[in-house]
């Protein structure tokens, strides 16, 4: 019987993580989509929030704030093997990028 494995199917992990490995592995793109959904909400967050107190939309400082924060969340997920560490390069770069973005379009 070919199936998902199940929390007694990892006996070294201890805590959460054996049904954190279950998760992982049964639903594959789990927590990458996870990382994603949490992006989107910090970044419309921060969009409306800066909106709200300064009456302008500032795009760049919302994009570089919420792939900050996605950063260290992927480094844990990292971590704890439940992603890859490309997942983890790929925030880093878009992180990087963001804050060039920010940097570069500041000095107006």
């Amino acid at each position: 019987m070919v199936g998902c494995k199940l929390i007694p199917d990892y006996p070294d992990a201890t805590g959460i993580l054996p049904m954190l490995y279950s998760i992982r592995d049964c639903i594959p793109m789990a927590f990458p989509t996870l990382i994603l959904v949490i992006f989107f909400i910090l970044f419309a967050g921060q969009y409306y929030l800066i909106k709200g107190k300064t009456g302008r939309a500032k795009v760049l400082i919302a994009l570089n704030s919420s792939s900050f924060v996605t950063v260290v969340l992927s480094m844990f997920l990292t971590l704890s093997m439940l992603v890859t560490y490309k997942m983890l390069l790929f925030w880093v770069f878009v992180s990087m990028v963001s804050f060039i973005a920010l940097v570069v379009s500041d000095k107006q």
